[in-house]
């Protein structure tokens, strides 16, 4: 076998093992997001992929790491699709109101709301915890960027700014969780408006 077949027999193999680890972690997502995460066992995973225990513990090696991949991969696909989305607001557009829409939209995603599941596990999860904090901390700061680009007025102030972006996702967050125990949408609506115009204030758009 020539050394361009062998390259080639390399990146197909590349190409397999990637296409596994992302049926592995697809599968773990919708686990997450269907039983919860004491559901959201390794074995209950495997069987959803369609992978043997082998297989998944050759890429996971232990429950913490699968779940951790999960929520990095999650976050890397919930990054994506609000850049793509971003990308097609007018330029006429009250572009805050947008943004928080936008986030919004990403905070209802039934994956993300099992995320704040795993925050809560990891409190007495020290492996969980310990895989999940710099994931988090990665992500944030990757969406601080993000907001940095697209507000760079207001981002000049990079402390107040940073506050601010703090301040929306954590107010955010909550609704994400009052809306599993809401029977009335409305409020939640209100309250997004809410969040809307603190925004347009501080970043002095209204």
């Amino acid at each position: 076998m020539g050394a361009t077949a062998i390259a080639a027999h390399r990146r197909t193999q590349g190409e397999r093992s990637h296409a596994t680890q992302g049926r592995i972690l697809e599968a773990t997502l919708e686990c997450l997001a269907e039983l919860g995460y004491a559901g959201t066992t390794t074995i209950v995973v495997a069987e959803r992929a369609g992978v043997s225990r082998g297989a998944q513990l050759h890429h996971f090696p232990t429950r913490a790491a699968l779940i951790s991949a999960a929520v990095q991969f999650l976050f890397a696909q919930l990054t994506d699709r609000y850049e793509r989305a971003f990308t097609r607001v007018g330029t006429g557009t009250e572009r805050v109101g947008a943004a928080v829409d936008l986030l919004w939209e990403i905070f209802q995603d039934a994956r993300l709301t099992a995320v704040l599941e795993l925050y809560v596990a990891s409190r007495t999860d020290e492996e969980l915890h310990r895989e999940l904090v710099p994931i988090t901390e990665r992500h944030h700061e990757k969406v601080l960027r993000l907001a940095r680009g697209y507000f760079p007025d207001t981002a000049v102030d990079g402390d107040t700014f940073a506050a601010l972006l703090d301040v929306v996702l954590d107010a955010l967050q909550g609704l994400a969780v009052r809306r599993l125990v809401t029977s009335d949408p409305k409020t939640l609506r209100t309250s997004v408006e809410l969040v809307k115009t603190i925004a347009r204030r501080a970043i002095r758009e209204e």
